[in-house]
């Protein structure tokens, strides 16, 4: 898993996981027998709890299977465990995260946010520039401009529900 590259979502559109992917004979218990899913599962709702609540729908639906997983859902499991890309908007902090330099101007960055650099270096996680035209979440943390804020909430789905 060292070696996976980053991917976008922990989930992709159209992945299916239900009870006919489960063993139904010994042969196919057999082969997810000496895989650590429990354990694995156990992880990814620890992470789930205290750093990531954007896989509580992976992780809901590989609860399904806890008791009987099959090997598709130990694939499903293996994709959420890969590292996932970080988005940011500040060039500075992406520019910094990426690159293994530092200069006096970077001395004043507190101790943990250092550990993010390293596990970028460490291949454990990548951050990537998105424009602050993408930011979607932007319109719940900032003031904006009347058209942006519209532009914003079309993005969203939201509707007005004037003249109901």
């Amino acid at each position: 898993m060292q070696d996976c590259k980053p991917l976008d979502t922990p989930v992709a559109k159209g992945d299916k996981s239900n009870l006919k992917q489960c063993p139904n004979n010994d042969f196919e218990s057999k082969q997810i027998e000496d895989i650590p899913y429990a354990s694995i599962f156990g992880s990814l709702m620890y992470v789930q709890v205290c750093t990531h609540p954007d896989l509580a729908f992976i992780v809901g639906m590989l609860s399904r299977y806890l008791s009987n997983p099959g090997p598709a859902h130990w694939v499903a499991a293996k994709r959420v465990m890969r590292p996932l890309k970080l988005f940011c908007d500040n060039k500075a902090a992406v520019y910094f995260s990426n690159n293994n330099r530092s200069s006096t101007k970077s001395k004043h960055i507190d101790l943990k946010f250092l550990v993010v650099k390293e596990r970028v270096q460490n291949g454990i996680i990548s951050i990537e520039l998105i424009g602050s035209g993408y930011m979607l979440a932007d319109l719940l943390t900032k003031a904006m401009t009347p058209k942006v804020f519209i532009e914003y909430t079309t993005h969203m789905g939201v509707v007005s529900l004037d003249g109901v």
